[in-house]
């Protein structure tokens, strides 16, 4: 199994990928800000309309979301792993497949080194 650099890959993929990819609609835009119902925490139907509406934020300059509801935060393949419930390398793999990117791997990694 390849080690991935997970560095290199968050920087490869935006965060706009990921929503375009989900399909996701924002309430309201503001410049790179995006703000709408939270993709991962999705409001009950209990909920009245408008309810919770505007919990989800995404920075698309900076590639980060926060939902102010369920408190989940992080960079495009964070919101992936909460949205597949894949751990981080699965997810990675997955994502890279779906936007049909190559995955970032590290070519010869070091040993960890003893202090």
């Amino acid at each position: 199994m390849p080690q991935l650099d997970f560095a290199e890959t968050r920087r490869r993929i935006s965060i706009r990928q990921v929503l375009e990819l989900i399909g996701y609609q924002p309430c309201r835009t503001a410049g790179h800000q995006w703000r709408g119902p939270c993709p991962i925490c999705q409001p009950s139907p209990r909920l009245t309309p408008g309810q919770y509406a505007r919990c989800f934020s995404a920075n698309v300059r900076v590639n980060l979301f926060q939902c102010f509801r369920c408190h989940r935060s992080g960079n495009a393949l964070d919101l992936w792993v909460d949205l597949t419930g894949l751990p981080l390398y699965q997810a990675t793999l997955d994502l890279c497949a779906k936007l049909n990117i190559q995955p970032v791997t590290i070519e010869n990694p070091q040993p960890p080194t003893s202090v």
